[in-house]
């Protein structure tokens, strides 16, 4: 009887070190949960993240965005959930800080991500309540950029007032080019609606994005008639799909660029930087204010009910090491920290902006920066006032019936 007895001890030991072993062996590290599949970014980040925390990865991509926010919302209430995952800033991101479902990133933000130069700016932007819910994935910085070949033909210089900046677009004009670029999508109106509103008054920008201002205010009204006045002279080129086609073929002298686009312009067309086009930001109308640099950051979040959790914030330390940041740059020529070393030199001097931040304020984008239902009323409006379809108080006041909606 003792021997048999003995015999099922040993038997049921042997079954649950087999379930261990087997369990470990099929142990995936971490989960890293994304909207868009990106096979060459998979296997260099895969490579270097384990190479320093003997961590493995598992990347799952979502190719369908409705697809993948509902099979992150649907885990993030369980065990299961991944470990990180990519998710969107703004509203969207305070959504889930709001019930919970976010570890707080703070601490990895004072001992981490700031020490290795990623900008504290960009915080800002992934803070509720006194606490950062996110990291950046990936930072995109938008600036003026410019043809220089257009500029050295006509005398021209980077401008370092707004006065200056509207001497350049008169004479521009005059030459017979189009001094700014205008893409033709509808989206892209809030574009210029942030620039010049921001070069206005920052706070004036912060405050209807949140509520604080109404959009028919007097502040509003004459920071829109800059813009109205820049239409009226024919600043701004026709809306066109190819817009980077015309600011390579001299047609439009200047228009707002993001790294990626940078990088394009030397890839696909040819132009080298510095020597064909360079990049400023847009003063501001008001000297006492900082220059603005609207920034895009597509956010990951650390799972806060998750099993993975702890490795995940071991993961979060190392993303942001200079061997890490560095293989992802080489990859998309974006920089999240200033660690980084960026072939392009135009990439660089944007980069540079957001760590001088004597002179510059890096500020989140329009489009992440209020509720999506106002977002997508003010878009209209603006591109509206854009066609020339609706005077400066018609397309404010539609947006401020909006506004009272969402923040009454």
């Amino acid at each position: 009887m003792k021997k048999t007895i003995l015999f099922f001890v040993v038997l049921l030991l042997l079954c649950v070190s087999c379930l261990f072993v087997g369990c470990k062996s099929k142990d995936k590290g971490v989960e890293f949960w994304y909207d868009k599949p990106m096979p060459e970014y998979e296997a260099i980040l895969k490579q270097v993240i384990y190479e320093a925390s003997g961590i493995p990865m598992t990347y799952i991509g979502y190719g369908n965005v409705a697809s993948y926010q509902t099979a992150v919302q649907q885990t993030l209430r369980s065990p299961n959930a991944p470990g990180i995952f990519s998710w969107w800033s703004g509203f969207q991101l305070k959504a889930l800080a709001d019930n919970g479902l976010l570890e707080d990133l703070t601490g990895l933000w004072h001992d981490y991500l700031v020490p290795q130069g990623v900008s504290p700016d960009v915080a800002e932007s992934l803070t509720f309540e006194g606490k950062i819910y996110a990291a950046p994935w990936a930072i995109v910085n938008d600036t003026i950029g410019y043809n220089k070949k257009i500029f050295n033909r006509l005398g021209l210089s980077e401008p370092t007032t707004f006065k200056e900046f509207l001497d350049i677009c008169a004479k521009i004009k005059a030459a017979g080019i189009y001094p700014i670029g205008h893409h033709s999508a509808s989206w892209g109106s809030f574009v210029w609606f942030q620039i010049l509103i921001g070069s206005y008054d920052p706070q004036l920008y912060l405050d209807i994005c949140n509520g604080d201002e109404k959009y028919t205010s007097e502040r509003m009204i004459a920071a829109m008639q800059v813009w109205d006045d820049m239409l009226n002279k024919g600043y701004f080129s026709d809306p066109r799909d190819d817009w980077v086609r015309a600011f390579v073929d001299e047609e439009v002298a200047m228009a707002v660029i993001s790294s990626g686009v940078t990088l394009g312009l030397t890839k696909d067309y040819g132009l080298q930087p510095v020597i064909d086009y360079d990049t400023f930001v847009m003063p501001s109308r008001n000297p006492e204010n900082k220059g603005i640099i609207f920034f895009e950051v597509a956010p990951i979040c650390v799972s806060v009910n998750s099993v993975q959790k702890e490795k995940a914030m071991e993961i979060m330390k190392i993303y942001f090491t200079k061997p890490v940041q560095q293989a992802f740059s080489d990859i998309y020529g974006t920089a999240n920290t200033s660690q980084v070393v960026v072939l392009n030199p135009v990439v660089t001097k944007a980069n540079a902006f957001t760590q001088d931040t004597d002179n510059y304020q890096s500020i989140l984008r329009f489009y992440e920066n209020t509720p999506a239902e106002l977002r997508d009323v003010v878009i209209t409006e603006m591109a509206r006032f854009w066609a020339r379809r609706g005077t400066i108080n018609q397309v404010l006041a539609a947006c401020q019936v909006k506004a009272d909606e969402v923040f009454k």
